[in-house]
This record gives structure tokens, C-alpha cells and sequence, in this order.
């Protein structure tokens, strides 16, 4: 099964802010694009990743300086030299520090509160050689 991994937490600034007063929606694609290709790369085993298209943006709810927001990530598609991401971010409620983070499933409050649920987004990557063209990658293709 090809379950949600937690790739990255972010802590929600006063600087992350825009006019609003909630987080910029910028800020938090960068975010995204950041978890999204940290599991692209360790999912292929290289570096050697590009962003080629972000779709299917949801920005659902918005988010607040203090708030802590997790990157959960997994597969969507495998091709021969691509990769789809996809990336949901949640809004964390902060737990003791011994609890260990456990992946959303459908039973989940993560994602059955739809409140908690800040964006939601599809990431390509493509696997590139030295001279920045497609190459295969190591994932068999789905």
C-alpha cells in the first residue's frame, strides 16, 4: 500500500504572513515543493531532481503564525523518468514530545477534519542526467 510518509514540519512565522495575517500562499508552495522533492530524491536515490509542474493546488484552509504544519507525502504515478508527488499539509496539534507521529489513514482525524487540512497538491519531477536531460531513474514504472 503506498502510505502517506511524514517528510517535513514547518513552524508558521510572523515573516510567513501576508496581508491577511494568515500564511502567504507562496510560502507554503515553497514548503510543499521542499517536502514534496526531499521524497522524490529519497524515494529515486538522487539528487538530481527538477520540479516540472505543480497541479491540482487546493488551498483549503488558511494557516496562522504559531502553527505547526506537517508535509505528509507519497506516489502518485511512477514513470521512467518522472515522479507525481503528491503533498497534504495538515495542521498539527501539538502532542508530547515522546509521541511519535503515526501516517493519516482514511480513519484518521488528520484528514477527516477537514479544518485541519491547510493545501493539498500534486508535484512532477523529472530525474535528470549531468547535462539536464530525462533519464530513467531506479523506480519501475506504474
Amino acid at each position: 500500500m503506498n502510505e502517506y510518509i511524514l517528510t517535513y514540519r514547518k513552524l508558521v512565522m510572523p515573516d510567513d504572513l501576508n496581508h491577511a495575517k494568515t500564511l502567504f500562499g507562496g510560502r507554503l508552495l515553497q514548503w510543499a515543493d521542499e517536502a514534496a522533492v526531499i521524497y522524490a530524491m529519497c524515494q529515486i536515490g538522487s539528487k538530481s531532481i527538477v520540479t516540472l509542474k505543480m497541479s491540482e493546488v487546493l488551498f483549503k484552509n488558511p494557516a496562522r503564525s504559531g502553527d505547526v504544519l506537517e508535509f505528509w507525502t507519497r506516489k502518485n504515478k511512477i514513470g521512467n523518468s518522472s515522479l507525481v508527488v503528491e503533498c497534504v499539509v495538515v495542521r498539527k496539534t501539538v502532542q508530547s514530545p515522546q509521541d511519535t507521529p503515526t501516517p493519516p489513514t482514511v480513519e484518521d482525524d488528520k484528514f477527516q477534519n477537514p479544518k485541519n487540512i491547510i493545501l493539498s497538491c500534486d508535484f512532477s519531477f523529472v530525474h535528470v542526467d549531468e547535462n539536464g536531460k530525462p533519464a530513467p531513474h531506479k523506480l519501475a514504472k506504474s
